[in-house]
């Protein structure tokens, strides 16, 4: 299952990989081990190009970074995030908002939104190219963390949010989204956590705090979704993650 749902989350093709939505939906738990192991691969990415490159060019790392990494997870989620905005600033009642979320064509909050995620995610990206070769101490570990290892924090932290969007609902209508929300629950949300929250804790100790931005964002993506769209739906998932990381990706940046 695990196979399917990189299929679902990434561009990632396995054999087995064909998605199946109820058995997805069921295994919306294991969201943040996806988020895990894309991490791990931007981490090791970002300490490559950090090397090839060094600090003098972490410019181009970080652009490098940024195509690789969407290489990787593709689109879908950058696209939710367009799709909200748009819809967020559609003038009529939840319908007319869900109406041009569907619609194909992306308006100029979108375009203003997604330029503005990328300027961010570009910097942030930048920076720890930039330091690639350092690593951060904190009282409780007796090892250094690696500066890369903040995308990992920020992928699962991306993950956390969609789970957390997914539990606190409701669905705005029957689609794609519906069935993650009938079928998350405070026992999957739970195991989502640990998941999330046991091997993070391990490597990265008290830094794995960083984690709850990632259910903030998603807890503050939903309240919107409710308010402007009547519940949440796979582009509000989208949103959510990529909200997600970025509040991660800001604190850490803050942290190193």
């Amino acid at each position: 299952m695990t196979r399917a749902l990189l299929g679902l989350l990434t561009r990632i093709r396995l054999p087995g990989s064909a998605v199946n939505l109820e058995s997805a939906a069921e295994q919306q738990y294991l969201f943040p081990l996806i988020g895990l192991l894309v991490g791990m691969m931007a981490a090791l990415i970002c300490t490559v190009l950090g090397h090839v490159f060094g600090r003098e060019d972490s410019l181009v790392s970080g652009g490098l970074l940024i195509a690789a990494m969407y290489a990787i997870t593709g689109i879908i989620h950058t696209e939710g995030l367009a799709d909200l905005a748009d819809g967020a600033i559609a003038s009529g009642n939840s319908d007319r908002k869900r109406a041009v979320m569907k619609d194909p064509h992306i308006g100029v909050a979108a375009v203003i939104v997604v330029a503005v995620y990328l300027l961010i995610f570009f910097a942030l990206a930048t920076r720890l190219c930039a330091k690639a070769d350092y690593t951060i101490g904190f009282a409780l570990i007796p090892w250094g963390i690696p500066v890369a290892f903040g995308f990992v924090l920020s992928e699962v932290s991306g993950k956390l949010a969609m789970n957390t969007s997914m539990l606190i609902g409701p669905s705005a209508h029957r689609g794609m989204g519906s069935a993650f929300v009938e079928k998350a629950n405070a026992r999957t949300f739970a195991a989502a956590l640990a998941i999330a929250i046991g091997p993070c804790a391990l490597l990265a100790g008290f830094a794995s705090i960083i984690l709850l931005a990632g259910i903030a964002a998603g807890a503050a993506v939903t309240i919107v979704a409710r308010t402007q769209f009547g519940g949440v739906s796979g582009d509000v998932f989208g949103a959510a993650n990529e909200i997600g990381r970025m509040s991660s990706l800001i604190l850490w940046v803050l942290i190193i």
